[in-house]
C-alpha cells in the first residue's frame, strides 16, 4: 500500500541519496537546490515522503506558482494559482511498480478539497518516459512541450482539479 507521509529535516539526507542516484540524477541536475528547497519550502509549497508499506520510496513536493513564474516561463495558458508537482521514486525496485502514480492520485485527490486550485501540472524531460508513464496512469495528460531554463524540451503533463475548469 501506498501513502504519504511527513517530511522533516530528519529526511533531507535519504533525500540526498536519492538525487545522486543513477535513475533519479538525470532528472534533478540541481540536487542541491532541491535540499535547500526541502530544507526551507516556500510558504506556497509542501513536501512528502512517498511510503509503502511504512517505508520510505520517494519524495513529491508541489507549490502553487505565481502568475508571474508562469507568464516568465511562457506558459501564459496556464491559470492562476495552478499547482506545480515534482515527484521521485528514489528506491529503484520500485520504479514501474505503480508507486508514482498511487502517490499523485493521493495528492491530487487532496489538493480537490481546495477550490481555488483549478489544474494541477507537472514537467519532465522528453526522454524520461517511465516519468511519463507514471503521469498517465495517473490520470494526467500532455498539454504541450515548451523549454524550461536549463532542463531541455520537456513535455508539460496536466490534470484539471475543478470541473468548472473545463469549461
Amino acid at each position: 500500500m501506498v501513502d504519504l507521509a511527513s517530511f522533516d529535516t530528519s529526511r533531507v539526507s535519504v533525500l540526498s541519496e536519492w538525487l545522486r542516484r543513477p535513475h533519479v540524477a538525470p532528472w534533478y541536475p540541481m540536487p542541491e537546490e532541491n535540499i535547500a528547497w526541502a530544507t526551507n519550502p516556500p510558504a506556497s509549497g509542501s513536501h512528502a515522503l512517498i511510503v509503502r508499506e511504512s517505508e520510505p520510496v520517494g519524495y513529491l513536493r508541489w507549490q502553487i506558482v505565481s502568475r508571474e513564474i508562469l507568464d516568465a516561463v511562457g506558459l501564459n495558458d496556464i491559470p492562476t494559482n495552478a499547482v506545480d508537482v515534482d515527484l521521485m521514486v528514489g528506491e529503484p525496485q520500485y520504479v514501474g511498480k505503480g508507486v508514482g502514480p498511487a502517490a499523485l492520485q493521493i495528492l491530487v485527490g487532496r489538493l480537490r478539497a481546495d477550490p481555488a486550485l483549478p489544474l494541477v501540472g507537472l514537467t519532465s524531460s522528453v526522454e524520461n518516459v517511465y516519468a511519463h508513464k507514471a503521469f498517465e496512469k495517473a490520470g494526467f495528460r500532455i498539454a504541450r512541450q515548451y523549454t524550461p531554463e536549463g532542463f531541455g524540451l520537456c513535455h508539460l503533463f496536466v490534470q484539471l482539479l475543478q470541473p468548472e475548469t473545463a469549461r
